[in-house]
Formats: C-alpha cells, sequence, structure tokens
C-alpha cells in the first residue's frame, strides 16, 4: 500500500480486500496503485470502477455497495444531491460512463492538483445529464409500447405499432442494446401466503444510525430506501408470512430501534398488494433531445380542476394480480426451488433451469406449467434510470378517496406507482413518482400543496438498498403446505 498515508483509509482497503476476497485486481490498480486519499472525489471514482468490473450476478457486488455506501458522504451541488453510491449505480452498464470516469482520474492524476469537490460535481452532473438514450422514431415506439403494454411478444407488439412483424425483432434488439429497460418478476404474494410490510422511520439529519445492518439480518428482509427532506427518513420492506405475529414482532423490533438508536419516529405498514397500480408517461419525453418536456406549470394541480387531456392516452396498468378467494398453495420443494430459480435470474427457459438446477426436463416442464397456470409470477418492464428522474415517495393518511383517480391526476409525471396500505387499523395511500432532477423542488411543494393536511412522509430517495431477494424457502413445510415462522426470524435469537 505504498504511498498511502491515511491511516483509515488503510482499515478500508482492508476490508475492500476481505469482500473482493480473490477478484480485487482491479481494486488495487485503482485505488492503490493510484494512492487515493480517502476524502478526494477520486475515491468515489474509484469505487466505482471496481464496482463496474464487478460480475452483475456476484454477492460482492451488493456487498461491494454496502461497503462503498457505508464509507461514503452525502453532498449537495446547488438543489441536487449527491448520494453514493446511488448517483452511480445508475450508470453502471454503460461503456460511456466507465471511459469518462478513467478519463477524468487520469487527468486528475496527471496535473498534481487535487479535484475540487464544487468542480468534481459540476463535472459529474453534466454528464449525468449527458446520458440519455438516443432513439429513432420506431426505436422510441418499440421502447414506449413495451412499457405500456408489459410485453416482450412480437406479436402482440404488432398489434399496437405501426411496424412490419419482420422488423419488431430489429428493433427489440436495437432498444435491448441501449440498456434501458429493466426485466424483473412480480410476485402473487396472496397466492404465495406471504404478505409486503414495510418499517417507516424517521429521525434527524445528524443520527448516522446504519438500519441496514439492524434490518438485514431477518430472513424475511428485501429492501432498503432512504433519503431526507429537512429530516431523515427510510422505509424498508419486508416480505414474510400473512400472520399477526409477524406484524407484531416488527413493532417490537421497531420499538427497540426507537429506544435503542434515538429515533423519534416510526410506523409498521402492511401493503395491499392487490391494489398495486402503475403507469408510465413517455408523451413529455423528447426521444431527439432527451429532455421531458414537462413544464413548472404543469404542477399547479387539483384534482377538481386538473386538465384531464394531458394524461387520458396515459395508460394505467392494472393490479399485477387481481384480488382472489384465498387459495391453499400447493407447491413442493421442487417448485418452490424452480420459482425461486426464476425470481433470481429474471425469468428463465426450461433448458436453462434444466442446466442450473439439474433436474428432469419433465419436471421442470410440469412444475413451470403449474407456476404459469397458477398465476404465481409475472414479467414486469421498468425503464432504468438513464433518464435523469429522481425517486419521490409520498405516504397519505386516513386515505378515502378514489385512488384510481388520483393516480391519473398523477399520470402526468413521468413514472407513478401507488399502493394502499394498513397501518394502525387506518388505510392509507403509497405513491413512488418519479421526477424530473429540475423539478423535484417544484415537485414537492405542489404534492404538499395538494395533499394539505393528508401527507404523513414524504422524501426523495437518495440510497436504495437491496438484496437478492429470494423466497425463504427453508421456512416453508411442504407436508403441511405452510410457511414455518418464528420470532426470531424478525427480532433475531437475541432478544428477550
Amino acid at each position: 500500500m505504498s504511498g498511502i498515508t491515511n491511516q483509515n483509509l488503510v482499515i478500508r482497503l482492508e476490508e475492500a480486500d476481505k469482500i473482493l476476497e480473490d477478484d480485487y485486481a482491479q481494486f488495487h490498480s485503482v485505488i492503490v496503485d493510484n494512492s487515493i486519499q480517502s476524502e478526494s472525489p477520486l475515491w468515489d471514482i474509484a469505487c466505482f470502477l471496481t464496482y463496474f468490473e464487478l460480475s452483475p450476478k456476484s454477492v460482492k457486488k451488493q456487498k461491494w455497495v454496502e461497503y462503498w455506501f457505508k464509507f461514503s458522504k452525502t453532498r449537495k451541488y446547488k438543489n441536487l444531491v449527491y448520494m453514493v453510491p446511488a448517483s452511480y449505480v445508475a450508470l453502471s452498464d454503460l461503456r460511456k460512463a466507465k471511459d469518462f470516469f478513467v478519463n477524468l482520474l487520469e487527468q486528475s492524476r496527471r496535473s498534481m492538483k487535487e479535484l475540487a469537490w464544487e468542480t468534481f460535481l459540476s463535472i459529474f452532473y453534466q454528464f449525468r445529464a449527458s446520458v440519455k438514450p438516443s432513439f429513432n422514431k420506431r426505436e422510441f415506439a418499440v421502447f414506449k409500447t413495451i412499457l405500456d403494454r408489459q410485453t416482450m411478444v412480437s406479436s402482440e407488439l404488432k398489434d399496437y405499432l405501426d411496424i412490419d412483424l419482420s422488423n419488431i425483432s430489429k428493433y427489440k434488439n436495437i432498444v435491448g442494446s441501449k440498456r434501458v429497460l429493466h426485466q424483473g418478476i412480480s410476485l402473487n404474494y396472496h397466492k404465495l401466503d406471504l404478505s409486503v410490510y414495510g418499517l417507516m422511520f424517521e429521525y434527524p439529519l445528524t443520527n448516522d444510525i446504519d438500519l441496514f445492518s439492524k434490518l438485514s439480518k431477518s430472513v424475511f428482509f428485501h429492501s432498503l430506501y432512504t433519503g431526507n427532506v429537512g429530516c431523515r427518513s427510510s422505509l424498508s420492506y419486508f416480505v414474510a408470512p400473512r400472520f399477526e405475529k409477524v406484524e407484531n414482532d416488527l413493532r417490537k423490533l421497531s420499538k427497540r430501534i426507537c429506544e435503542n438508536n434515538h429515533v423519534p419516529y416510526s410506523r409498521v405498514l402492511r401493503f395491499l398488494t392487490e391494489t398495486r397500480l402503475k403507469s408510465f408517461n413517455c408523451n413529455i419525453y423528447d426521444f431527439k433531445t432527451g429532455n421531458w418536456k414537462l413544464n413548472p406549470q404543469n404542477l399547479q394541480f387539483t384534482l377538481q380542476d386538473y386538465d384531464s387531456r394531458l394524461v387520458e392516452s396515459v395508460p394505467i396498468l392494472t393490479r399485477d394480480f387481481e384480488k382472489c378467494d384465498y387459495e391453499k398453495l400447493r407447491l413442493n420443494k421442487t417448485g418452490l426451488d424452480i420459482l425461486n430459480h426464476i425470481l433470481a435470474n429474471k425469468h428463465l427457459s426450461i433448458r436453462d433451469i434444466v442446466s442450473d438446477l439439474g433436474l428432469a426436463e419433465k419436471e421442470v416442464k410440469k412444475q413451470v406449467d403449474k407456476l404459469r397456470k397458477n398465476d404465481l409470477y409475472k414479467l414486469r418492464y421498468n425503464p432504468l434510470f438513464v433518464f435523469g428522474l429522481k425517486h419521490i415517495i409520498l405516504f397519505l393518511r386516513d386515505f378515502h378517496e378514489n385512488q384510481h383517480e388520483i393516480h391519473k391526476t398523477l399520470s402526468f409525471f413521468p413514472e407513478v406507482f401507488s399502493e394502499q396500505y394498513v397501518s394502525e387499523g387506518k388505510n392509507g395511500l403509497y405513491i413512488v413518482l418519479r421526477v424530473p432532477y429540475e423539478l423535484v423542488v417544484d415537485a414537492i411543494e405542489s404534492l404538499t400543496d395538494f395533499f394539505k393536511g393528508k401527507i404523513e412522509n414524504l422524501f426523495i430517495v437518495d440510497q436504495m438498498i437491496t438484496t437478492r431477494y429470494q423466497l425463504p424457502v427453508d421456512k416453508y413445510e411442504t407436508v403441511f403446505q405452510e410457511w414455518k415462522y418464528s420470532s426470531e426470524d424478525i427480532l433475531g435469537a437475541d432478544f428477550k
């Protein structure tokens, strides 16, 4: 570690070696060989370049994000929040990003001058704003239709596109090469006899509590979102059996965290997943210039007088899974393992599953047919974060209005997700918006005016930490066809 004098940085490098194990060659060549100091902007560049080189499927990649987040600081530039690594991860599949940061690193090292944070952040946000996909008219039409119709099937896309069927595959491949779509899996939690729970905390900006380490030990932990508007806020998701005891244990966990870490506010939520609505409004995206045509004046809206003609062409995707009569889960361990494998790999062919799991093709076909027939999962397509957008999370208390109408009113935003929840016996509405960076402040002011007196929590997301979520199959008792649950699964073995 020649040339590195900061003792704290040396400790970090030793931790990083343990995380990366035998994949640390790039790490040493970027950070150690360049003697990068811990407080320099070059530290984040080096961490990004290391992240870039790790395999997308590597568990180490997620551990590296946690490590990077732990030792980096949130900074503000003008009205933008620079949060590491969230500000970078969206760029991780772009060769253009790697080339840009490698050049910036080399220029900074050659100049022998320390790169000032103000200068670096100006350069960073100029570059980030430039990372917008370029489309021609037909490519954009395919991209938009995939989002609106949630399908990649060429024959289905043909019904909505004025493009020959023989050419649709070509345009799909071009859209895929631009890395602007994320393919994910949506699970039918109701039929899996599972519920989605949330833990929400609010605490002062000066409180640097590490919630991830306290929550992620649970086998039912899913993800964590943090952000701020005046105070620090966080929302964590748990996917756990539909037992009253689970909700009670989450309350105990919440109380323990609040008492031990000086957190003044918390709330336990249970999401009603059958109420999920989603919409994408690409009509306001200028694919030629890469800009959002959203006028700040459009943000001055009310439910009564908002001009619905602006949003009438925006399809609101129906619920992932309509609420149905309770049906007992009838899956054996093989079926659950296959569902878990599909979930982890974002859909696979029969041949891939056979090869990966070492199962007989006949059994795989039987189980996959059963999963599909019972509507236990669906493919979902979402745009990646290369469109200059920021997440805003909003909770409305004592919700009694029409969710569909509120969702429609908000659907002039590029992306809207809404879902009802229950907390302390009362219904609420959970809304996630994606808003152009430059309109975040205006959007928050308008939302605050529009939902005056009804907002329980509102914050700008600056960090998302997700695990490679898997169903806790070891907790499923195939003989009795039910989930096993112990308080230790949420509270830990040391809870008394």
